[in-house]
């Protein structure tokens, strides 16, 4: 085993947990993200569907 990798390995295990904190608040953000987004979709199809009416 490369005595330089098992350093680089452990530095990158210590940094892992912290990301992982990130991603799981991330993931919890993303349920109102995607109801927002899915509701920006609707609007713009009905605004598109009007606007083609109107052209």
């Amino acid at each position: 085993m490369n005595p330089c990798f098992t350093l680089e390995f452990g530095a990158y295990t210590r940094e892992f947990p912290p990301f992982t904190r990130e991603f799981g608040a991330f993931t919890c953000e993303f349920p109102p993200f995607t109801r927002e987004l899915m509701h920006f979709t609707r609007e713009f199809a009905a605004f598109t569907r009007e606007s083609v009416l109107y052209s």
